[in-house]
């Protein structure tokens, strides 16, 4: 038997047609847009909550698995700094925490250099 994954955060960049990911261009930054995800959530878990860098407007999130059973938030960042996912499942709350520039960095979607140009960039700013 297979030993079970603990659960871990994620992040993945939306991307163009091309691959490379896509951003909001703003006045002097580039605000990437991402996808947070818990990978191997608790098979009860019944919510999450994210908690981003509190310059947000909306800083704590709290959601409900989607269609596939996934833990997915979308957002966008130009920088890096640390997240923490409280996972609630009927044991009780799972912690998670992560900087956003590792959970990029954990599930890199390839090797191509506009991903590795824009973790850069998110981990410098």
């Amino acid at each position: 038997m297979r030993p079970v994954e603990p659960p871990r955060l994620i992040a993945r960049f939306e991307t163009d047609e091309r691959g490379a990911p896509s951003f909001l261009p703003g006045k002097n930054l580039r605000h990437y847009k991402i996808v947070l995800e818990v990978e191997n959530p608790p098979p009860d878990a019944y919510a999450a909550t994210f908690e981003l860098d509190p310059t947000y407007y909306d800083p704590v999130r709290t959601i409900s698995p989607d269609h596939d059973g996934k833990f997915r938030l979308e957002m966008a960042s130009y920088g890096d700094y640390p997240v923490t996912v409280k996972m609630r499942t009927k044991q009780g709350e799972v912690p998670l925490i992560n900087t956003l520039s590792q959970a990029l960095e954990n599930a890199q979607q390839s090797g191509a250099p506009a991903i590795t140009e824009a973790i850069s960039y998110i981990a410098n700013h």
